[in-house]
């Protein structure tokens, strides 16, 4: 919270520098974000690709592994069920359509970190550098392929094709919130079970303190090492392939939410705590549809709101550090 609450205080100032008014800002961006019912639903709807990502980076992150390319998974999930999608409605029940273009979402991102997974595991490369540098590569990828085999040659925008309305992601009844919310969650609270009270979660753990240790007691570091980035990038892909099914309805060219960019700071927040990633998950997709609000009326671009978020995450940093440095000079007192 106090790192939350110095971002806020430097953006103000920020604010204040570039002839903006502070107040004015932070009060528009928190009753049009949470003092609406559509601002509130908005956020939540906004919640759901951030829980999904959020659950694969949780085990990725507690054995001490960096999937920094979750942009290119998730984008790699959302392509290939904006493709298959419609081929599929038409040929599966809709049970079976729904849950084959979402594990193929999952097996795209899957694939995708693949790569470096191996890397990792076999010749300890780092995982930074190579998903990072896929991800690029997907950005690229899926460009072109929407720009050109892919593309729906029925429109004008690079686009894949229309997935008909009935075969979108059924919604939560009585509501506009679809059911990747649920996913979402349900998927976050197994992960943060399975980190906390499993054989599997306790040898992350472990490998993510000391990986030497891990060794000695007969931990399989490098299948630990692939199934943390396995896991990481199968939830990304399913991310995006739920956000086409549910919101989207299609894949277009040059799309890209950057939910990656919001989950990892969101989880170093929560401090690898599942329960914790949700309200913080709800506040980040606040600060985006606030943001998107005001950026209208004030003309400050929405994209403030990821400044705001880089600006928690360095606070926190700090706050880290001052932590353990203190807690280091009172041992030694």
């Amino acid at each position: 919270m106090v790192s939350i609450l110095c971002s806020l205080i430097t953006g103000g100032i920020i604010l204040l520098v570039i002839g903006k008014d502070p107040l004015l800002y932070f009060g528009l961006l928190f009753t049009r974000g949470m003092g609406t019912s559509l601002g509130v639903i908005e956020a939540i709807i906004k919640m759901a690709p951030l829980l999904i990502i959020a659950a694969g980076l949780l085990p990725c992150f507690s054995a001490g592994l960096w999937n920094i390319g979750v942009e290119g998974q998730f984008l790699i999930g959302a392509m290939l069920a904006g493709w298959a999608a419609p081929m599929f409605s038409s040929a599966l029940p809709y049970p079976l359509y729904l849950a084959a273009v979402l594990l193929l979402g999952i097996a795209g991102g899957m694939v995708w970190i693949l790569i470096p997974a191996v890397l990792k595991a076999r010749s300890d490369i780092n995982e930074i550098i190579t998903t990072l540098m896929m991800s690029w590569v997907a950005i690229n990828l899926v460009s072109w392929l929407v720009k050109g085999p892919l593309n729906d040659l029925s429109t004008v925008p690079a686009q894949t094709r229309l997935i008909p309305l009935l075969y979108r992601m059924p919604q939560i009844p009585y509501t506009r919130i679809h059911l990747g919310l649920i996913m979402g969650l349900v998927s976050l609270l197994a992960m943060h079970w399975i980190i906390r009270r499993t054989t599997l979660g306790f040898q992350f753990r472990v490998m993510s303190a000391n990986k030497k240790a891990a060794r000695y007691a007969g931990m399989g570091v490098a299948r630990l090492t692939l199934y943390g980035l396995l896991i990481s990038g199968g939830f990304a892909g399913l991310a995006g392939a739920g956000d086409v099914l549910a919101i989207k309805g299609l894949f277009q060219g040059g799309w890209n939410p950057q939910y990656g960019m919001t989950a990892i700071p969101l989880i170093f927040l929560a401090r690898l705590n599942g329960w914790a990633v949700i309200p913080l998950a709800f506040f980040f997709s606040f600060l985006a549809v606030g943001g998107e609000f005001v950026a209208r009326d004030l003309g400050v671009p929405a994209y403030f709101v990821h400044v705001l978020e880089g600006m928690t995450l360095l606070f926190f940093a700090a706050s880290e550090y001052l932590e353990k440095r203190w807690l280091t000079q009172a041992q030694k007192n």
